[in-house]
């Protein structure tokens, strides 16, 4: 194809440089494209140079040019992220300069994220937690390693915490893993991790130091018994936190219980035959309650002081307490009762408060002679109320229920009985719980619509506690979140499990058990493409090849690349204006594609982009057209027979056009010869021959390059063909008479051609006139004539 040559005046203005980057956003590590063109659309950018300010950032690769020499494209390739000025000259172009930045790329992982669950920890509490390792692009958006990543593990001090493994494997096309932790003692711990060519991250662990013990408080009441006959007394033991008040026990706390002389050498009742104590050795401090006991049965005849001892394993136990037995003589009574009263727990359940036994007003303990009731007053009800209970005869004691309720106000107690006594009873409220159900991921931020690991624990005083039962769990909404069957056993403190985050975003959820509430957090990433875009030349003319790209991003707007391939579809509003191809495809690996787009006609479409799980979006595209000026020259009329030649001119701001295509058409003739191609004067010749007379209909359409194809008209009038000068009927109806021998027609013919010439001025009126006066066969008569004459 024969290039096109624009010609301008002198005294045009310098035309610009005009650019488009394809793709819009160029990532590092890749290659990509600038058009350049003339930014007034007449001018082919020839011989164009281009240089770059920092080949480390973008490097020149090569320059080409379209067919129509109209878009010269400049070939880059991308290094590092970062700004380079990139510089552009043409001859009869004004030189250029612009930047270009380059991003990251977002596929590559390039630095880590590491989190501890939980963060802090207690001396008395569970003994391990988790750690994880994240892979993230320079972003902070979590992307998945190419190849298996090692991250090495490690802490300053492994007093504290120790790593189980010192190395965690993040798999190819994953991006975190996860590692456990050991609790070695109290203080704070800072752990590592590292991976080569990254910068290396740190977490930190607290471990709380809590005394792991309370303490099992012994009681024996009455402390004095009457061994004169059998007789009885009660070992009570309660579990006291280390301020010596009542709590309840987070477990089932086996007790042993042993009666030893003063020495405390050995024991009494472990003698099968005749033992002077019976004791049932083993007792148990139910989980959830604070008390239990266990009767001491005395032999007949025992004297002595002796020591009351319990054991219990993982809890401190009170010093011995005294048992005193006499062998004094039995007296009966049924007058004075005394009240031993024991701490109370505000639990508004039914407790243990103390035990009555009967004595004189010297001390000496009584026997029951019949059946008591004995009636215990409370100032108090609400706080503790107690009902009427029954001494049986022949006892020296018996244990005291009460109704407690879950205040600890100040409450005294009246014994009613001969000789009264008031006792001002020790409650204690319930320790404030400061349990919480706790939910987190284990990562910093997700990849939404991937399995993620989320632990849920249970959070005593702000570090890792054990869980009092079962609990089962739901996590909402489940539109967000979904989850498998969730529960927390008492043995495994901390319960991961995998879920997957729907939506990208901070998202707010909520976990709840029958006694628990929490609100926890996820933060998601989109794991895939979230738009695109579609980048264009600014200004697209009508008639030449435009390149078009469509291009990923992501929900930052910074170019991503697919994981697969992701098949577009292209829809255009007015395909009359511009036709897109049905589909292009952006290969996995790859964030974007490029495709070739003629524009039709001038006008706006919108052009729509859809694909699957990514949003459609939408672009006016305007297109442009320059028409060039064209015209038909020829004469007006012509004869039927005769060759008739018309000329084309195609001028464009007064300037002509030299390249263009001409197609001809004549309705009505037939071309003789004719140039295709307008040729540098701006011009194009055609020839044609009508057969017959009538109208003649001259088309001519002028295309190429930049141009709209232009179209010109011209009609034509064809005369019939003259008759024949020899026709008798011819000669007889044109003679005239002879004057002195000459035809005075012969004397017409000089004066008649001569006015018509200056009349007329026009060669088609002149051959009209010639034509209808005969004047060719008349000057050949003349010439004939006066040739015989001078014979």
């Amino acid at each position: 194809m024969a290039s096109i040559v624009f010609q301008a005046y002198a005294d045009s203005p310098t035309p610009d440089l005009g650019i488009k980057i394809i793709p819009g956003k160029i990532m590092a590590n890749a290659e990509g494209v600038v058009e350049v063109y003339s930014n007034t659309h007449d001018v082919p950018v020839e011989k164009l140079i281009a240089t770059s300010s920092d080949p480390s950032v973008v490097q020149i690769i090569g320059i080409d040019q379209d067919a129509t020499h109209m878009v010269s494209t400049v070939k880059i390739k991308t290094f590092d992220a970062g700004d380079a000025r990139i510089a552009l000259a043409a001859p009869g172009f004004s030189s250029n300069e612009f930047d270009l930045t380059v991003y990251p790329n977002s596929n590559i992982a390039t630095k880590l994220m590491m989190k501890a669950t939980p963060t802090t920890y207690a001396t008395n509490g569970p003994q391990y937690g988790y750690i994880a390792v994240e892979s993230t692009n320079d972003n902070g958006a979590p992307t998945p390693v190419t190849s298996d990543m090692p991250v090495s593990i490690s802490t300053p001090d492994n007093n504290i915490v120790t790593p189980k493994d010192n190395t965690l494997l993040i798999k190819k096309g994953d991006y975190y893993a996860i590692g456990q932790i050991v609790v070695n003692r109290e203080g704070t711990a800072q752990l590592s991790a590292s991976s080569p060519s990254m910068q290396s991250v740190s977490t930190t662990i607290t471990v709380n130091n809590v005394n792991p013990q309370n303490t099992v408080q012994v009681y024996v009441y009455p402390k004095t018994i009457n061994a004169y006959a059998a007789s009885s007394a009660y070992a009570i033991v309660q579990l006291h936190d280390a301020s010596g008040n009542p709590i309840l026990a987070k477990n089932d706390i086996p007790v042993k219980v042993q009666v030893v002389n003063a020495s405390g050498v050995s024991t009494i009742n472990t003698s099968n035959q005749s033992p002077l104590f019976q004791v049932g050795e083993q007792t148990l401090i139910k989980k959830g309650t604070y008390w239990s006991y266990v009767p001491i049965e005395v032999t007949a005849g025992t004297s002595g002081v002796f020591n009351v001892v319990a054991t219990a394993t993982g809890s401190l136990v009170s010093p011995p307490v005294q048992l005193t037995s006499d062998t004094n003589n039995t007296l009966l009574d049924t007058k004075s009762v005394r009240l031993d009263s024991l701490p109370i727990l505000a639990t508004g359940q039914k407790e243990l408060i103390g035990v009555v036994h009967l004595e004189d007003p010297s001390g000496k303990l009584l026997v029951a002679k019949d059946n008591i009731k004995i009636q215990i007053d409370s100032s108090d009800t609400s706080v503790v109320s107690v009902s009427d209970l029954q001494m049986e005869k022949g006892s020296q004691s018996a244990l005291v229920y009460a109704q407690v309720g879950n205040t600890a106000n100040p409450v005294t107690l009246d014994v009613v009985t001969e000789n009264p006594q008031t006792v001002t009873q020790t409650i204690t409220s319930l320790a404030d719980d400061s349990s919480s159900l706790k939910a987190e991921p284990l990562l910093t931020k997700v990849l939404t619509h991937t399995q993620i690991p989320i632990a849920y624990y249970v959070s005593k005083d702000g570090a890792l506690g054990y869980p009092s039962g079962d609990l089962s769990l739901m996590v909402s909404p489940s539109d967000t979140l979904q989850t498998d069957t969730l529960s927390v056993h008492k043995d495994q403190p901390i319960l991961i499990s995998n879920g997957v985050l729907l939506k990208d975003g901070i998202q707010n959820l909520s976990v709840i058990s029958t006694i628990f509430s929490s609100t926890f957090s996820i933060e998601g990433e989109v794991s895939s493409q979230k738009s695109m875009v579609l980048d264009y030349p600014d200004q697209i003319i009508a008639g030449i090849p435009n390149t078009f790209s469509i291009e990923l991003l992501d929900n930052q707007q910074m170019p991503t690349y697919s994981s697969h391939d992701v098949d577009i579809k292209l829809v255009s509003s007015d395909p009359s204006v511009i036709e897109m191809p049905e589909s292009v495809k952006i290969n996995s690996g790859s964030y974007f594609t490029t495709f070739t787009v003629n524009a039709k006609n001038e006008g706006t479409s919108e052009i729509s982009l859809l694909a699957d799980e990514i949003p459609m979006s939408k672009f006016d595209v305007s297109v442009m057209s320059i028409t060039p000026d064209v015209t038909i020259q020829s004469p007006d009329f012509g004869e039927s027979g005769v060759p008739l030649s018309v000329e084309i001119t195609a001028l464009y701001k007064q300037s002509p056009v030299n390249g263009l295509k001409v197609d001809w058409k004549v309705d009505g003739g037939q071309i003789q010869n004719m140039a295709s191609q307008i040729n540098s004067d701006g011009k194009a010749k055609m020839t044609f021959i009508a057969n017959s007379a009538g109208q003649v209909h001259i088309v001519a359409s002028v295309s190429g390059g930049l141009y709209k194809i232009t179209t010109s008209s011209k009609d034509v009038t064809i005369n019939a063909p003259l008759t024949a000068a020899n026709s008798p009927d011819n000669t007889q109806k044109n003679s005239l008479p002879i004057l002195g021998g000459v035809n005075p027609l012969m004397l017409l013919i000089p004066v008649v051609a001569g006015i018509g010439i200056l009349i007329f001025k026009k060669r088609e009126m002149f051959e009209e006139l010639s034509e209808k006066l005969n004047l060719s066969e008349m000057i050949a008569e003349l010439k004939e004539k006066v040739s015989k004459k001078d014979t």
